[in-house]
């Protein structure tokens, strides 16, 4: 299950999404995935098919539904305090959307440089290049293959200390 807290203009929500349901501010709606060709094309709510698109990029949601598309901001709630935390202070990297770590291309513990890909998710039928935002040592969360939700931490990166 992944939890988010979203917002639009002064609207906040807690929105969080199961295999089969979806609870907004605690009202559950189930809802059945529609997919073709592997690749969620819709959901089905008491028989009704609604075709969905969403994309992620950083903290902003977009979602396609029925021709609307919307536009979201991400918040802080779901992410562990640690996790933003280090995020905020440009030490970690997190996971910006649910995926499956496909690729680890470095070994925990290496010295890595600040735009080195560190790690590729796949998400949404796309690949995405995780790079380090620092010089500096990794420390590895996650391994090939893992699936994660968005706000997961995939690896931090710490400073070398001189």
């Amino acid at each position: 299950m992944s939890a988010s807290r979203l917002r639009r203009g002064r609207e906040e929500r807690e929105v969080r999404v199961e295999a089969d349901a979806a609870s907004l501010d605690g009202r559950r709606i189930p809802f059945e995935r529609v997919e073709r060709d592997g690749v969620l094309a819709g959901i089905r709510i008491e028989g009704k098919e609604h075709p969905v698109v969403t994309a992620v990029e950083g903290n902003r949601v977009w979602v396609w539904c029925d021709g609307v598309v919307s536009a979201f901001e991400r918040m802080s709630a779901g992410r562990s305090a640690a996790a933003a935390a280090a995020r905020d202070a440009g030490g970690d990297l997190i996971s910006p959307m649910p995926g499956r770590v496909r690729r680890v291309l470095v070994a925990d513990g290496a010295r890595v440089a600040r735009g080195e890909v560190l790690l590729v998710l796949e998400a949404m039928k796309m690949e995405h290049a995780i790079r380090s935002p620092k010089d500096g040592t990794v420390r590895l969360r996650v391994a090939e293959g893992d699936l994660v939700d968005a706000g997961v931490e995939l690896a931090a990166v710490e400073e070398a200390a001189d």
